[in-house]
């Protein structure tokens, strides 16, 4: 088990690396972002865990998804984007991996939620 201090600099760490936009790399995985915040993957897989009630996986597909939607939202040049083209965007390895992860946690396929952001 981590000490308080070390599980508090992990949670600031991470909460950077939010910021920062690394989670959009196609290449993000646990080894990678331990690497790059300098501390040990069960460490960093224990804070994701319980500070973000969520596996690696999920926790950077959120993020990715998190993003595309912020984007979508803002700037209307990317709702003409095919769907290939956003996955890419984001850091998905497939267009049907992006689909799948974007209707997990919007409730809706790419398509449609375009559609309905268009129509307001």
């Amino acid at each position: 088990m981590m000490n308080t201090n070390t599980e508090i600099r992990l949670q600031k760490k991470l909460e950077k690396f939010e910021k920062s936009r690394h989670y959009l790399s196609p290449r993000m995985s646990l080894a990678l972002l331990s690497t790059l915040l300098k501390t040990n993957g069960k460490y960093l897989s224990y804070i994701i865990n319980n500070h973000r009630s969520k596996h690696f996986n999920s926790y950077i597909n959120g993020l990715r998804i998190q993003y595309i939607l912020m984007k979508l939202e803002d700037d209307p040049q990317y709702r003409k984007y095919k769907i290939a083209a956003l996955s890419k965007e984001c850091g998905f390895s497939s267009p049907a991996k992006f689909a799948t992860v974007f209707k997990k946690i919007t409730l809706y396929s790419p398509s449609d939620f375009i559609e309905n952001l268009s129509r307001n």
